[in-house]
C-alpha cells in the first residue's frame, strides 16, 4: 500500500481489509486527516492521548449515541479543540501518532497477506475536520517506512507490537536472565500491557524493547499473547455540555422475516407488516434462509410449509437448533388446514400456524400475539381453545 499513489487532491477514505482485520484511513484535498480501526482502536487512543495530553482527563464524557465509532475519538478531538480544551499542537501531535500506528499496523499485515482497498468519496465530515491538523503525507510516510523496515530487518514482522508479553516459567527466567534484566522484566512485563504501552511505560525504542525480549520469547520463557482491546474511553465532563443531555431512546422496530418462494405473499406480508411499522425481509430462496435468518436475528419468522428442496419443516427443525432463537415465535405458512400438518408443526417447534388466503387483521393479530406475549411468563391455568393461529 503506498499512500502516494492515491488519486491527486482526493478526499474521501481508503478502506483496507485483510482476513480478520480492517482500517480506515481518511483524507481531505490529498492530506491525512485521520485513521481507524484494527484490532486495538481503544488502547491505541487512550495510550497516545496519555502520552501527548497526560494532563488532560477523559473520563466521563459521553458523545451522543448517533455518532459512528470508527470517527468517535476524532469527533472528540473536534469537540476539545472547539471548546479550546487542549492544543493545536497537542491535537495534531495525537493525529500523526495515531496515523502512524494504524498505517504501521497495516504495513505489518500486509507483509503475511494479500489486503484489500477500497477508495470512496465519502469520509469524514467537512465540519469535524480540524485543518489545522491535516498532515501531508510525506510528513510521515519516510519515517513510517523506516521504521517498519527496521522492524522488517530485525525479523520482527509475524510479531504485532498489539501483542501482549506474559512470562509463564518465571523460576527458570531468573536463573537465566541477569539480575538487572530480570527486575526489569518482572516489573514491567505483567501479562496486561502491549508492547507499545511496555515501550512509552519505558520511555524505550518499540523495536529495542521488543529485541530485548525476543531471546526469553524464543526460549518460552515469555509468551507473546493476543489481547481483547479495552472498552471506549469517554472523555471529561463539562467539555461539552450539550453532549450529556441525555434523549429518550428511540425505541428500534421489531423486526419480521418471510420465508416463502410465493413473491405474491413476500409482497403482501411486506405491505402490511411494513404499514404496521414493522421492519421486514422476504426471503423467497430457501437455501439462504439460515445464514440470512442468522445474521438479522429476527424478532418473528414466517415459513411457507410447501417449498421447493428445503421446506418450512426442515427450516424450522434447523432455527429450534440454534440457542438464539430457542425463543423466537416460529409461524407456519400453509394452504392446508389439516390436524396432520398441525401436529407436525408442533413437533418441529413451529409456534403458530396460519392458513392461506392470508388477510391483513389475521396477519397483524397473531403478529401482535405472538411477538409481544411470546414465550409465555407462565404456563396457561386451563388449555385454550384450538383457533387458526394456535397448534
Amino acid at each position: 500500500m503506498l499512500i502516494n499513489e492515491l488519486p491527486d487532491q482526493f478526499t474521501g477514505k481508503l478502506e483496507v481489509k485483510g482476513s480478520q482485520k480492517s482500517w480506515m484511513i481518511f483524507f481531505c484535498v490529498g492530506r491525512l486527516v485521520w485513521a481507524a480501526g484494527g484490532e486495538h482502536p481503544n488502547r491505541r487512543f487512550h495510550r497516545i492521548w496519555n502520552q501527548f495530553c497526560p494532563n488532560i482527563s477523559l473520563a466521563n464524557m459521553k458523545l451522543r449515541e448517533q455518532n459512528d465509532i470508527n470517527n468517535y475519538y476524532y469527533h472528540l478531538l473536534s469537540i476539545l479543540y472547539r471548546k479550546k480544551v487542549s492544543s493545536v499542537s497537542q491535537l495534531k501531535a495525537v493525529v500523526i501518532e495515531n496515523i502512524k500506528e494504524v498505517l504501521f499496523d497495516i504495513l505489518l499485515q500486509q507483509s503475511q497477506e494479500l489486503l484489500a482497498y477500497n477508495l470512496s468519496p465519502r469520509g469524514l465530515e467537512k465540519s469535524l475536520i480540524l485543518m489545522s491538523a491535516i498532515i501531508p503525507p510525506e510528513a510521515i510516510i519516510p519515517s513510517l517506512h523506516k521504521s517498519f523496515l527496521a522492524w522488517q530487518q530485525s525479523n520482527l514482522t509475524e510479531y504485532s507490537p498489539n501483542l501482549v508479553p506474559e512470562i509463564i516459567k518465571q523460576k527458570l527466567l531468573q536463573q537465566i536472565a541477569k539480575p538487572n534484566s530480570y527486575k526489569a522484566i518482572v516489573k514491567l512485563v505483567d501479562g496486561q500491557r502491549t508492547l507499545r504501552e511496555i515501550a512509552i511505560l519505558m520511555n524505550k525504542d518499540l523495536r529495542q524493547l521488543t529485541l530485548f525480549l525476543m531471546p526469553y520469547v524464543r526460549n518460552e520463557l515469555i509468551i507473546l499473547k493476543s489481547v481483547p482491546d479495552k472498552q471506549r474511553i469517554e472523555g471529561s465532563p463539562g467539555l461539552q455540555p450539550e453532549l450529556n443531555q441525555k434523549k429518550p431512546p428511540t425505541k428500534i422496530k421489531e423486526l419480521i422475516i418471510c420465508v416463502d418462494d410465493s413473491k405474491q405473499v413476500c409482497y403482501m406480508l411486506e405491505r402490511i407488516l411494513k404499514s404496521a411499522d414493522y421492519r421486514f425481509i422476504a426471503i423467497k430462496d430457501s437455501i439462504k434462509a439460515l445464514p440470512i435468518i442468522i445474521e438479522n436475528k429476527p424478532d418473528l419468522i414466517f415459513l411457507d410449509l410447501m417449498m421447493p428442496i428445503a421446506n418450512g419443516y426442515e427450516i424450522c427443525t434447523q432455527l429450534r437448533r440454534v440457542p438464539i432463537f430457542e425463543n423466537t415465535p416460529i409461524i407456519i405458512i400453509t394452504g392446508n388446514d389439516g390436524v396432520v400438518d398441525r401436529v407436525r408443526a408442533k413437533m418441529v417447534g413451529a409456534t403458530g400456524y396460519i392458513t392461506k388466503p392470508l388477510e391483513p387483521k389475521k396477519i397483524l393479530a397473531i403478529v401482535k400475539r405472538y411477538l409481544h406475549n411470546y414465550p409465555p411468563k407462565s404456563p396457561p391455568k386451563s388449555p385454550e381453545k384450538p383457533d387458526q393461529t394456535s397448534l
